[in-house]
């Protein structure tokens, strides 16, 4: 038996439940939070700009990334995961008490969003990279699986179950997904990583002491950052941006579930390219895509093959940026400060998403229509490839887990 099919035989049920665990925390309310607008309007009154205005939250959350990445590198995954998890499920129910205050809902919601940050990718992926070596990228593509199933099935449902008995039944549903599927398999699959022996300097070595040694962390930050931005700009605009095109509405809406269905193929096939090629190359090679496609929507009109393709290229961008910044991560870093380094790559990726997004918006009330902000994006995305391209040859990393149970 190869070593990389000894990894799957050892390891598949930690990486199980951590695509399991990613799926059944706070990725579900991020994915599904549209759902309760409408509802909360019609319950309470409340403006879809203070509903909105909630998710600011996640802006302090992204500041905590890299510090909530420190917690788990010190005391381990999983009992901060656990705890999380628990805390998770209550936040849920907690917001089924909502009562038509806003400030009880900014307060709640915000607690959900702190706690929440442990419950995802920043600490399951440290859980996979552990254990996969080999096999790291195409493990570490396949801890996002649990989440695109639930993401097809969990809105139907939700929706339907507000519809018949009431937007609170909805929290009691997501409260009874985390705390009866995913903790359970948490405390049954997710176990710490015996830790190496330190060298004889690193525990003098803390984190922002990597920084100032290695550039290399600043500069994967900035990759993340600029490898994220137009995606974002994209996606929180897309249909109207094709409507715009000549794409009929109804075609628009259906693209972007194209959109949303090609995260994961992108996110396979680059898990599976950076096992064999080197990363950054593969970075390179998906921030063409979208290049590619924001330069068809700039010849004006799409026809519906156009459109759909550009919808591919964005989808599937999107979902391997995310998974080759995990890699890279690892790759380049080794395990000591992964959830620390990645915390910081979500900080400033969440932080460039904000920008991205606002920044679309602004763009488009300055020139009348989506030119400029197109051309803004290729730019950002051409500039990214440089900064990939200089991070340079691997490093020999020594893994951090000796012992992988």
């Amino acid at each position: 038996m190869s070593r990389s099919a000894e990894e799957w035989r050892r390891h598949w049920p930690a990486l199980a439940a951590s695509s399991v665990g990613v799926a059944t925390g706070f990725s579900m309310l991020q994915f599904n939070a549209s759902i309760f607008i409408q509802p909360w309007q019609d319950s309470f009154g409340w403006s879809r700009g203070e509903i909105a205005a909630a998710h600011n939250g996640m802006i302090l959350t992204a500041l905590l990334s890299p510090f909530a990445g420190a917690l788990l590198d010190r005391f381990g995954v999983r009992r901060p995961l656990i705890l999380a998890m628990a805390l998770t499920g209550l936040a849920y129910i907690a917001m089924a008490q909502l009562t038509g205050s806003l400030v009880q809902y900014y307060a709640t919601y915000l607690v959900l969003q702190l706690v929440g940050i442990f419950t995802t990718g920043l600490a399951f992926t440290r859980v996979v990279a552990a254990r996969f070596t080999l096999s790291r990228g195409l493990a570490l593509a396949c801890t996002r699986i649990g989440i695109s199933v639930i993401g097809i099935f969990l809105p139907p449902l939700l929706h339907g179950l507000i519809a018949r008995d009431g937007w609170q039944a909805g929290f009691y549903l997501l409260a009874g997904i985390v705390l009866l599927i995913g903790l359970p398999v948490c405390l049954l699959g997710i176990k710490d990583t015996a830790r190496a022996p330190r060298r004889k300097n690193d525990s003098k070595e803390g984190f922002l002491t990597l920084i100032r040694r290695d550039r290399k962390v600043v500069q994967l930050c900035i990759c993340a950052a600029l490898g994220y931005v137009p995606l974002t700009m994209a996606l929180s605009q897309f249909q109207p941006l094709l409507i715009e095109l000549s794409i009929r509405p109804q075609d628009a809406a259906m693209l972007t579930g194209v959109l949303a269905g090609s995260v994961l193929i992108g996110t396979l096939l680059s898990g599976l390219l950076v096992d064999r090629i080197w990363a950054p190359i593969v970075a390179c090679l998906f921030s063409l895509g979208p290049m590619i496609g924001c330069a068809l929507m700039l010849s004006g009109e799409l026809t519906f093959p156009v459109a759909f393709a550009v919808a591919v290229l964005i989808g599937a961008s999107q979902g391997a940026e995310i998974d080759v910044v995990a890699y890279l991560s690892a790759r380049y870093f080794g395990m000591r400060h992964y959830s620390t380094i990645y915390g910081s790559t979500i900080a400033t990726m969440a932080l460039a998403g904000v920008a991205g997004q606002v920044g679309i918006g602004f763009l488009y009330d300055y020139a009348g229509n989506y030119h400029l902000a197109l051309i803004v994006m290729i730019a950002i995305l051409a500039l990214s490839i440089p900064f990939y391209l200089l991070l340079g040859p691997y490093p020999v990393v020594q893994e951090e887990a000796a012992d992988h149970r």
